[in-house]
């Protein structure tokens, strides 16, 4: 059974709250989220960026590539 099919899931959203109480800032441009309602939290990867787009003053931008944090996915650089 694919999680997203588990939306109303008590442990799923534990997990989701975890995460975001580990990783409060957004992984697409580096800004804190200040509350969890305003998270969308990728579990899989344990990821979390603004709900719809970021905010537009451009402070805090960050590329922190795929999941692994590089380009190419993977934890560490390769050069």
């Amino acid at each position: 059974m694919p999680i997203s099919s588990r939306y109303d899931d008590p442990i799923l959203e534990q997990i989701a709250r975890d995460t975001f109480a580990l990783f409060p800032h957004c992984h697409r441009c580096g800004k804190k989220i200040e509350r969890f309602e305003d998270a969308d939290v990728r579990i899989h990867v344990q990821r979390v960026v603004h709900r719809g787009s970021c905010p537009e003053d451009g402070a805090g931008t960050m590329d922190v590539g795929g999941p692994g944090g590089q380009e190419d996915g993977s934890d560490f650089p390769t050069s």
